[in-house]
This record gives structure tokens, C-alpha cells and sequence, in this order.
């Protein structure tokens, strides 16, 4: 009996430190903030898809996505925000085709799709916001 009484607090104990091994080198606890701050001082987010471009873009979060099609290279990145407005360009083959201040009311994903040729109607905001008008 005393036997089992010795394991139960042998595991007791280590079941302690692992949790507290745990508690101290998770990154989902309180040092959120201080992570955070590491990533805006690691600059953009690398997007690998447009999904993740268009919640950037949304929430005008530096990202930076590079794809290819065919022959055309694009570079599409988001900056963040200058003077209230978020900064968005579009570099094709090492060209900038396109260089455009968004209000943070634009944001959305019509302006984006068409951004990309799609018509979404939202020729008037993009014409304003990337100086084409």
C-alpha cells in the first residue's frame, strides 16, 4: 500500500513540473503583446496564398505575397498605414504597376478582387486611391 502511495506522489509531482515547464514556455499566455510587438519589428507577413493577402489587406496588416504567372512576376505588398491611409502596391516583372492609398473604409474584398481584373465595380475608388482618375 505504501508502495502505491510512493508512485501516486512521484507522479503527482512530475505531472507538476511538466505543467509548470508548460506554463512557462508557452507563447499563448500572457507575453501575447510582447510577441506581437517581435512580429511588427520582423516586418511583413509572408503570404503564401491571396487568402491571407486579402485578411491583410482588410485589416491593412504589412504582408507581402510573391506568385508567378506564366511569364508575370508579381509582387503585391501592403505597407500598413500613412497619413490614415493604407498603402498597397503591385510590382509586375520589377515594374510598379500599381502604387495606391486606400481609405480604411475601402478595405474590403471587392476592391482587392478588382484590384485583380475582376469587375466588382469599384472603378471610382480604385482610380481615386491609386491616382488613375
Amino acid at each position: 500500500m505504501k508502495k502505491i502511495m510512493w508512485i501516486l506522489i512521484g507522479v503527482g509531482i512530475l505531472l507538476a513540473l511538466v505543467i509548470i515547464f508548460f506554463v512557462l514556455t508557452n507563447n499563448n499566455g500572457n507575453t501575447a503583446g510582447a510577441e506581437n510587438n517581435n512580429l511588427q519589428d520582423a516586418g511583413p507577413v509572408k503570404c503564401k496564398d491571396m487568402s491571407c493577402l486579402g485578411i491583410s489587406f482588410q485589416t491593412c496588416t504589412p504582408a507581402e505575397l510573391t506568385m508567378s504567372q506564366g511569364d508575370q512576376n508579381f509582387v503585391m505588398t501592403i505597407y500598413g498605414f500613412e497619413n490614415e491611409k493604407c498603402r498597397y502596391t503591385m510590382i509586375m516583372n520589377g515594374i510598379t504597376a500599381a502604387d495606391c492609398y486606400f481609405k480604411e473604409e475601402q478595405l474590403n474584398d471587392k476592391v482587392l478582387n478588382q484590384m485583380f481584373g475582376n469587375k466588382e465595380g469599384q472603378d471610382a475608388i480604385i482610380a481615386e486611391a491609386c491616382g488613375t482618375s
